[in-house]
């Protein structure tokens, strides 16, 4: 294990990516590589430290291209960290609830069940079971390279007892009702993260009055019409309630490449940007808007029949007052010429 120490000064911390019951994990840096930093809390019981040797054992003994290598480790002040290769796409659980942001067709989802199935096949060759596999544990790196993570509950095949382990809608119901298992208990839970790859939805929850039986009916009405019946067929397969009705991973591998031979390869984009929200006007807002207007248009009226009202007042007045001039003036006239007419009759009486 010295190989693997890592120097507490030699880590970069930056943004925490994500937090569990054990832990948070960090974007960071060893020795300006970029990594993933794993904080396990510290939790005084016997499963709590079990988990972390057993996670760091795993990690320091497997080595595969579709599963997360580790960098080092890290002990400072009672504080233990895992430090991995940092993968940028983030989980697969992530992915599938965005899929106008990353759209898959089926060479596509074909491409991500087949890696999934690479990895555990791998783990299944060095006799370990990993009793924790869903869509959260798998990581997506470059061109969609699924990587599974998380280790701190695989065991070796053949230690595994009746420990019920793992997350409810993904475990196996042999797991789930604390009876013995073996290597299908993995298969069983890859079944489950296919009808997610398939679907884009979070599986359904079983019963434990079915005895925690795959509801072939209740999930098959959640898939696309245009799901290629071999790859569903693979889901029904891997889900069986007994555990010898399961075909082994690599079975499935099998069946997944020659599937990837009919639908074709991959062809890999990258991920569409978030589109911006519209802003979007309430009926309140546009009721207010238009309220607003009206009482606007209605005060420019009033102020302009107002205006019009005065003017045509004023203009009443003034064509008052020229009426009256001009009357006036007729008036003033009028008795100028009688009083002309009666001093020409006297002058013409006095000749007489």
């Amino acid at each position: 294990m010295a190989h693997w120490k890592i120097e507490y000064k030699d880590l970069t911390f930056n943004d925490k990516i994500g937090e569990g019951s054990f832990g948070a994990v960090y974007k960071g840096s060893h020795l300006g590589t970029p990594a993933a930093i794993k904080k396990r809390f510290f939790v005084e019981d016997n499963f709590m430290q079990k988990y972390i040797e057993r996670e760091m054992d795993n990690l320091t003994s497997i080595h595969h291209p579709n599963i997360v290598q580790l960098m080092g480790i890290c002990i400072e002040a009672d504080e233990v960290y895992i430090v991995t290769e940092f993968v940028n796409g983030g989980d697969l659980r992530s992915r599938l609830k965005r899929p106008e942001e990353h759209p898959m067709d089926w060479p596509l989802k074909v491409h991500v069940a087949k890696d999934f199935a690479l990895a555990l096949t791998y783990l299944h060759s060095k006799n370990i079971i990993h009793r924790d596999l869903k869509s959260h544990n798998l990581l997506v790196g470059d061109n969609w390279r699924i990587k599974i993570c998380d280790f701190g509950l695989a065991r070796s095949e053949g230690k595994t007892g009746m420990t019920i382990v793992g997350t409810d809608d993904w475990m196996a119901p042999e797991v789930a009702v604390g009876t013995n298992y073996d290597r299908s208990c993995d298969v069983f839970s890859y079944g489950i993260v296919l009808f997610e790859i398939i679907s884009r939805k979070k599986p359904l929850q079983r019963e434990m009055k079915d005895k925690y039986m795959f509801n072939e009916e209740k999930f098959k009405a959640l898939i696309p019409e245009d799901t290629p019946p071999k790859l569903w067929q693979l889901v029904v397969d891997c889900t069986q309630w007994d555990p010898k009705n399961r075909p082994s991973i690599k079975d499935a591998l099998d069946r997944l490449e020659a599937l990837q031979k009919e639908v074709g390869a991959p062809t890999f984009s990258a991920a569409k940007p978030k589109k911006k929200k519209k802003k979007t006007t309430t009926k309140k807002t546009a009721d207010a808007a238009a309220a607003t207007t009206t009482k606007k248009k209605a005060g420019e009226g009033a102020t302009k029949k107002k205006a019009g009202e005065g003017t045509k007042k004023k203009k009443a007045a003034a064509g008052g007052e020229k009426k009256a001039t001009g009357e006036k003036k007729a008036t003033g006239e009028k008795k100028t010429t009688t009083k002309k007419k009666k001093a020409e009759d006297t002058k013409q009486t006095g000749k007489k």
